[in-house]
């Protein structure tokens, strides 16, 4: 087996950015085959295959016994890309994935706007704007001030709304025109009809027509202010 120290430092400058493409660089400098360097991990030469391939990663503790097998350093080996079949069954991969927009914020009374024209551009209006991970094409941020809602939505928070979004679902909260003003609140069906969610005091209850007073969806809250 080569020197540790002078065989891993030469390692470190390799160029190889998968994980796969490290075990099979490595491989091939111990001059194995897959089915040596299998029967020397314990495991099977389709395993190897599919490690080299990118079809799956080694687990840590193989990780670590390739490293060890193959003389290389274990830093050096972990550190090399994850495969993209591997990454996507990540339960953050989907977000991980998702791009970083700048929500424009606008004033709830630029917000009515919004009810009987989809196509208003909210960046026209925005007079602030703040990070947000989302792959929505149709989204405003507004910025609390309601007391009747403090229950769930303390005042200063920056609330995501889906302007393309007018599906009732309900226990699911939005932004809907109440008389006229916009406000957020949380939606029930049977009837249809919107509430309030206040600490101090009993919900006030509205009935509402949810093709005409429904604005948008409330996606997040974020607290930025």
């Amino acid at each position: 087996m080569a020197n540790n120290t002078s065989y891993n430092n030469n390692f470190t400058q390799h160029k190889a950015k998968s994980i796969g493409e490290r075990v099979r660089i490595a491989r091939k400098a111990q001059n194995l085959n897959q089915a040596e360097l299998a029967a020397r991990l314990g495991v099977t030469q389709p395993a190897v295959a599919n490690w080299e391939s990118g079809q799956h990663d080694p687990r840590r503790l193989v990780l670590a016994k390739l490293a060890s097998v193959l003389d290389v350093s274990l830093d050096w080996l972990a550190a090399g890309a994850r495969s993209p079949f591997e990454a996507d069954k990540h339960p953050a991969a989907a977000y991980l994935r998702r791009p970083i927009v700048q929500v424009p914020v606008i004033t709830f009374q630029n917000a009515a706007l919004f009810l009987n024209n989809v196509s208003q551009d909210p960046h026209l209006y925005a007079e602030d704007y703040f990070p947000y991970t989302s792959g929505l094409q149709s989204m405003f941020g507004v910025v609390t001030s309601d007391d009747s809602m403090d229950a769930v939505l303390p005042e200063g928070v920056a609330v995501v709304i889906d302007y393309g979004d007018r599906r009732l679902v309900d226990g699911a909260y939005y932004l809907v025109m109440v008389g006229e003003a916009p406000l957020i609140r949380q939606c029930r069906e049977d009837p249809d009809r919107v509430e309030t969610r206040c600490l101090t005091r009993e919900p006030d209850i509205i009935l509402i027509n949810k093709h005409q007073q429904i604005i948008g969806r409330v996606v997040a809250s974020i607290r930025i202010f």
